[in-house]
């Protein structure tokens, strides 16, 4: 019974990053923080005010996260409430290696905070203020 238990927990934990298959590379975010930093244009969801997306980064190097596991890439779905300029990822999956692939070393889940505080640990500041501007902008009527 224990074999199998920890079987399934392989099996889940060895499973592809995330359901997305449009990821875009953000080439301005990526290159200004040296991280490659992808969205999923399908996950694009807005509810009211809040906005939210699916963002992946993958980091130039290993990092260590905080529960002590190492890892090289993370996907997470990063919320955004565009009037109260508060962000923060709803859940994180943390992979060892680069693009969401390989195993998962850490998963979390997290609230939103204000900005960036919560998503610090994901990507610099700065970025994240430019993913809330891009998430949070109002369209443009189309021209006639």
């Amino acid at each position: 019974m224990r074999a199998l238990c920890c079987f399934t927990a392989t099996l889940l934990f060895a499973t592809p990053a995330a359901h997305a298959v449009n990821w875009f590379g953000l080439e301005a975010l990526s290159k200004a923080s040296n991280l490659e930093i992808d969205v999923d244009t399908d996950s694009l969801r807005q509810s009211g005010t809040r906005r939210e997306i699916r963002v992946r980064v993958t980091y130039p190097e290993t990092r260590l996260h905080r529960w002590g596991a190492s890892f090289r890439s993370v996907a997470a779905t990063v919320e955004f409430e565009c009037e109260g300029r508060l962000a923060g990822y709803r859940d994180a999956v943390f992979y060892a290696e680069p693009a969401g692939r390989g195993l998962v070393m850490a998963k979390e889940d997290g609230p939103l905070a204000p900005i960036p505080d919560r998503t610090a640990d994901l990507l610099p500041s700065k970025s994240v203020e430019q993913l809330v501007r891009a998430a949070c902008a109002q369209p443009k009527p189309a021209a006639r």
